[in-house]
């Protein structure tokens, strides 16, 4: 598993094109999910995180969606 952590607002910022996130990552554009009890200020846990969530194995990279 990765340690690092990245904080991906200046990505989310420029917005240049499609960002790929980590599970773990995050930005000060976090925004929780809507009806979610867990509220980890971690791309998997945010509205704008784009991660498959219906495969066999859980995702640890997916696309941050965020209009910024």
């Amino acid at each position: 598993m990765d340690s690092i952590l990245t904080d991906h607002t200046p990505d989310v910022e420029r917005r240049l094109a499609a960002i790929c996130v980590k599970s773990r990552d995050c930005c000060s554009f976090f925004k929780a999910r809507e009806g979610s009890l867990v509220k980890l200020r971690e791309c998997w846990y945010c509205a704008f995180g784009d991660f498959d969530k219906e495969g066999k194995d859980l995702p640890t990279q997916g696309y941050c969606k965020c209009n910024k």
